[in-house]
C-alpha cells in the first residue's frame, strides 16, 4: 500500500518514530537526522519530517485555545470583567497568530529549500550511483585486458619455450643421427675387415688342407718306399750296410715327415679357428649393422617428426594493444 506521492506508508511511520526519538533525546530534528535514524531517502525524510512538523503545529495550536474560564474569572466576570477577559484572550490569540504565520513562512522556506537539497542529493545519488556503475565497468575493462594481455604473454612464453625445446631436440637428434652414421660406417669397416680375414682363413684352411693331402702322399710314398726297402733287405741281405743305411735315411725321412704332417694339421687347425673367429665376427658385425641402421631409421624419423613439429608451431604473434 503506498501513497499519492509513491513513497511507502512505512517510510512515513519511520519518519514519525524518528522524529519523536530524537525530541526526547533532545537533539535537533533535521532532515539528516531524521533520513539516518530511519533509514529512508531524503525525499522521504523531508515530505513526512513536514507532515510531523505541521502535526505538531496543529497540537500546539489546538493547546493555546482559549481554556474553560476558571471559577474566579468567572466570579470577575458576574462583576462584569467578562469583557475585559475577552480582550485579552483577543490580544494573546492575535500574537500567537502573528508569531504561528511568521513560523508557518519561514518553516515553508526552510521546507522548500529542503525540498530542494532533497532533490539535489537524490539527483547526486543517482549520478554517483550512475559513476561508481562506470567505474565498476571501466575496471572489469581494465581486470579483463589485463587477463588478456597475461594470457597473451602466457602463450608467447609457452611458444618460446617450445620452440627452444624444440631446437635442442632437434640438435640432439641430429648429433645423434651423426654418431648412428659414424658407428654405422664403422661397423661396415668392421664387416668388411671380417669378410676379408674370413676371406683369407678360407684361403688358408685350402692351402692348409692342400698341403696336408700333399703330405699325406709323400708319406705314402716313403712308406711303400720304405717297404720296398724292407722287403729287399728281407730278401737279400746281400748289402746289409747299405740297407742299413737306407733304412735309417727312410726312417729319418718319416720322422721328418711325419713331423712336417703334424705341424700341417697344427696349421690346419690353427686356421680353422681362425676361419671360426673370423665367422663369429662376420655375424656380429651383421647384427651390428643391422641395429645401427634400426637406430638411424628411428633417429631419422624422430628428426622427422621434430621438424614437422617445429615448422607447424609457429610462435603467436601478441594481440593488438596487448
Amino acid at each position: 500500500m503506498t501513497d499519492g506521492s509513491g513513497n511507502n506508508v512505512r517510510d512515513k511511520e519511520r519518519v514519525f518514530q524518528a522524529a519523536e526519538a530524537l525530541t526526547a533525546e533532545g537533539a535537533a530534528v533535521t532532515v539528516t537526522n531524521v533520513r539516518e535514524r530511519a533509514g529512508c531517502s531524503n525525499a522521504a525524510a523531508t515530505k513526512y519530517l513536514r507532515e510531523w512538523r505541521d502535526s505538531k503545529a496543529a497540537e500546539s495550536e489546538a493547546r493555546q485555545t482559549l481554556p474553560e474560564l476558571p471559577a474566579a474569572v468567572a466570579a470577575l466576570v458576574d462583576r462584569g470583567v467578562d469583557a475585559l477577559w475577552g480582550a485579552a484572550v483577543e490580544v494573546a490569540r492575535s500574537e500567537h497568530e502573528a508569531a504561528a504565520a511568521a513560523q508557518d513562512e519561514a518553516l515553508t522556506a526552510v521546507v522548500g529549500e529542503a525540498d530542494a537539497l532533497a532533490a539535489r542529493v537524490d539527483e547526486a545519488d543517482a549520478e554517483l550511483a550512475q559513476f561508481r556503475a562506470v567505474l565498476e565497468s571501466a575496471r572489469e575493462q581494465a581486470r579483463s585486458a589485463e587477463e588478456d594481455r597475461a594470457a597473451v604473454e602466457k602463450e608467447r612464453a609457452d611458444a618460446v619455450a617450445t620452440s627452444a625445446r624444440l631446437e635442442g631436440d632437434l640438435a640432439a637428434l641430429r648429433e645423434a643421427l651423426d654418431t648412428a652414421r659414424d658407428e654405422l660406417t664403422q661397423e661396415r669397416a668392421a664387416t668388411t675387415a671380417a669378410e676379408r680375414a674370413r676371406s683369407d682363413a678360407e684361403a688358408a684352411r685350402a692351402q692348409a688342407e692342400g698341403a696336408a693331402v700333399g703330405l699325406r702322399e709323400s708319406l705314402a710314398d716313403v712308406r711303400g718306399a720304405l717297404e720296398i726297402a724292407r722287403t729287399e733287405a728281407a730278401q737279400a741281405h746281400r748289402d746289409q750296410a747299405t740297407a742299413e743305411t737306407a733304412r735309417a735315411l727312410a726312417e729319418a725321412s718319416v720322422a721328418r715327415l711325419e713331423g712336417d704332417l703334424s705341424a700341417s694339421r697344427d696349421a690346419l687347425a690353427s686356421a680353422q679357428e681362425q676361419a671360426a673367429e673370423a665367422e663369429q665376427a662376420r655375424v656380429a658385425a651383421i647384427a651390428a649393422r643391422a641395429q645401427a641402421e634400426g637406430m638411424a631409421a628411428g633417429l631419422r624419423e624422430a628428426l622427422e617428426a621434430a621438424t614437422s613439429a617445429a615448422i607447424s608451431s609457429p610462435v603467436p604473434a601478441e594481440r593488438a594493444g596487448s
